[in-house]
């Protein structure tokens, strides 16, 4: 044969050797009959020979017809095989999913529930992307985010989940021998641990600033996670996650109140979204934060809880 072959003239081909009929090979196809016969005729001049004779039983193949037959048989063998192996990967929580999230929610709340996942999932693979700025799922950088703003792109499925509440906290270490901190004062006479222009729109940032402006600044960071540790190792004051800084032994909270919070958004992409894959990390990343809820909004510190894995829901 020669020129270019389109699969689906080769299943009308296929169907017609066995159904012998314009009008059968018709309706396995779900087609009219016009159809089958403008296929056959595009498959035919790209053979460059007639595949079917015309006779009393039907339509039968030409000697040039069977000699590729099998040949054909097993194309369709080997494409049912590969749509049969796509549709049991979607079927089975198995495969890679790309998951977004802030380098603080990353290394404090989503990695450390992570083995309780891989438990229930084993064949599944989390490719876990950090950063501050968020990942653009409209152009499939990842397939799921946990993010602090709501996605503005309209196509994209989003379920507020919850809030991450902050707090302010000093090491027991920078305490020790200290006059007390007094927020009257606007921290005056203290050290702070203050945050770089790409982290100015966080909680943290907005206090520090309000309200810490008369205190030493003695350390910033554009690093979530380098920041808090900096505070837990005595540097200064700071403005911390709760989910970080209420279960981290070396930090005191000053004050009893949070001072703010961030919204959490679970976003997928609406393309895989009905992947049992997908499904299985979206239900897991619920779970967590509704199964932590207290935690995240500094209402329970040093509280322990375990980790449901329950059907995941998002916005559509």
């Amino acid at each position: 044969m020669r020129g270019m072959f389109d699969w689906n003239d080769l299943r009308v081909f296929l169907l017609l050797a066995r159904e012998r009929t314009l009008a059968a090979t018709a309706r396995s196809l779900r087609v009219n009959q016009s159809t089958v016969g403008r296929r056959l005729g595009a498959l035919e001049r790209a053979a460059g020979t007639r595949l079917f004779e015309r006779t009393p039983q039907g339509y039968v193949l030409t000697p040039a017809a069977r000699a590729v037959l099998e040949t054909i048989e097993q194309i369709e063998r080997d494409a049912i095989a590969v749509e049969r192996h796509l549709l049991g990967q979607d079927a089975r929580v198995a495969g890679r999913v790309r998951l977004a999230t802030s380098e603080s929610l990353a290394k404090w709340f989503i990695v450390p529930h992570l083995p309780a996942l891989r438990r229930a999932h084993p064949e599944l693979i989390v490719e876990l992307v950090a950063g501050n700025a968020p990942a653009d799922l409209a152009r499939r950088e990842a397939d799921v985010s946990l993010r602090m703003k709501k996605p503005e792109q309209p196509q994209l499925r989003a379920r507020r989940l919850g809030v991450a509440s902050w707090a302010i906290y000093a090491a027991e270490t920078y305490l020790a021998g200290r006059r007390r901190p007094s927020l009257r004062e606007h921290y005056a006479g203290q050290d702070v641990v203050s945050f770089a222009a790409e982290l100015g729109g966080t909680v943290g940032a907005r206090w520090v600033q309000t309200h810490a402006d008369r205190a030493r600044v003695a350390f910033t960071t554009n690093s979530m996670t380098t920041y808090a540790e900096a505070v837990a190792a005595g540097v200064g004051i700071g403005a911390i996650p709760c989910v970080y800084g209420d279960r981290e032994p070396r930090l005191k909270r000053l004050l009893p109140a949070v001072i703010g919070h961030h919204d959490l958004w679970l976003v997928v992409h609406p393309d895989v979204r009905d992947s049992a894959r997908v499904r299985a990390v979206l239900a897991f990343l619920t779970s967590l934060v509704e199964d932590h809820a207290a935690w995240l909004s500094g209402q329970s510190e040093r509280r322990h809880g375990r980790v449901r894995l329950t059907k995941a829901r998002v916005e559509t």
